[in-house]
């Protein structure tokens, strides 16, 4: 059977390999009565058998460290497409789901095909699937080449086709306010939780939503919501009419959201970014190189920036990174520097069946979890991995939080 990894951090790593459910390198054995179970491939013990124990020790060790981990003072989410993609509860879709939705586009008798032949792109390059670097080519190509109207129609094409897959409800809210409600279950004294995410997708908008939330999502509160960076430092408080201190009681159900890439409803108005139901055209980053500079205009620059403000804050730090390949140079670059420079945080990374090959960042951060008790890999859906999540903290008879 093929190898799999179910959970990577420093002290304890545990895999199927060689058709054996290892940790760290042992073949597991438990002691039943007079007999020695012996977890490996054979006539008394199937594949689903071995998955089903290596999930089940997995869950064993991980629970534990998460409930100390999502009580840290500051708790930070960072999450992808794949926090947006199952076939029966979200409709969001991964990158080689997006090249297969585009590849049978015309614009003007241009194909697609015609498109990849125009640019070069190796077999290697089709065979991954990585509609990023198509249109991260296409960009350079039509740079210098600005008369090409056919393959300058068929990216606009592109570009509209992801908007359209990505401008989808959420057939259930359920995994996405779970999520929400145990994350923010906090201690007063302790930071919002703020998710950060390069999705275009409203997945977590409808859930708070769902849920009665208050979104600081860097728009005003009047319409129509315009992008300010002050929004982010405002928060809700309950005023009562007589007070008898002059501390003030924070509200519940309020989280941060920061849109890295864009969103679906967001449109650029009168140089004033807006949220709109129907943008005539949406702001969003589109996958291609020019990502990384994009992240230096308002209003990414923004949201960028307090992500990496938020990952050197003296005090204990963790981050859920949910569906997120890691891909992004200039996040991964972020995180990389802050793991170097701030002892106090602490990484969660959720990827399913751990696959350390993923991409060049994601093997670092790999290798990295076999030496540092800062990172912790679970291998893990995110639905999973939500129903397993402890809440922040945890709450008394009466319902109060505990201080």
């Amino acid at each position: 059977m093929e190898n799999k990894i179910f959970l990577s951090t420093k002290n304890k790593i545990i895999e199927i390999k060689d058709d054996e459910l290892k940790i760290n390198n042992s073949l597991l054995k438990e002691k039943q009565g007079d007999r020695t179970i012996q977890y490996k491939l054979s006539d008394d013990m199937s594949e689903d058998n071995l998955i089903q124990k290596a999930i089940e020790v997995s869950k064993q060790y991980y629970t534990k460290s998460l409930e100390k981990l999502v009580s840290a003072e500051h708790l930070l989410v960072l999450t992808g497409a794949g926090s947006s993609k199952d076939d029966e509860l979200f409709g969001g879709k991964l990158m080689y789901e997006l090249w297969e939705a585009v590849e049978y586009l015309n614009s003007q008798n241009f194909s697609f095909e015609i498109m990849l032949s125009l640019l070069n792109i190796s077999e290697e390059i089709k065979r991954k699937k990585d509609l990023e670097v198509i249109l991260s080519k296409a960009k350079l190509y039509l740079e210098f080449n600005q008369d090409s109207n056919a393959l300058k129609g068929l990216v606009t094409l592109i570009e509209n086709k992801i908007f359209e897959l990505c401008n989808f409800s959420l057939i259930d809210k359920t995994t996405h306010l779970e999520f929400i409600k145990k994350l923010t279950s906090r201690k007063t004294k302790q930071s919002r939780l703020k998710i950060f995410t390069t999705n275009y997708d409203r997945a977590f908008e409808e859930a708070g939503a769902e849920g009665g939330y208050v979104i600081i999502d860097g728009f005003s509160f009047t319409q129509p919501r315009k992008f300010s960076g002050k929004y982010f430092d405002y928060d809700v408080v309950i005023r009562e009419n007589s007070r008898t201190t002059a501390t003030e009681n924070f509200a519940n159900n309020v989280f941060h959201l920061y849109k890295l890439h864009g969103s679906v409803n967001w449109e650029l108005k009168d140089n004033d970014v807006i949220q709109v139901l129907n943008p005539t055209r949406a702001m969003m980053i589109y996958p291609n190189s020019n990502k990384y500079e994009s992240s230096y205009e308002q209003p990414y620059f923004e949201m960028m920036s307090r992500f990496q403000t938020e990952l050197r804050k003296n005090g204990t730090t963790t981050l859920i990174t949910v569906g997120f390949s890691f891909a992004d140079k200039h996040i991964f670059t972020m995180i990389i520097e802050a793991l170097n420079q701030n002892p106090s945080l602490n990484i969660i990374i959720i990827e399913p069946f751990i696959n350390p090959n993923l991409n060049d960042n994601f093997k670092k951060l790999f290798e990295l979890s076999k030496s540092t008790n800062q990172i912790l890999i679970i291998g893990e859906f995110f639905k999973d991995f939500v129903i397993n999540l402890p809440s922040s903290i945890y709450l008394d008879t009466n319902g109060m939080n505990n201080e």
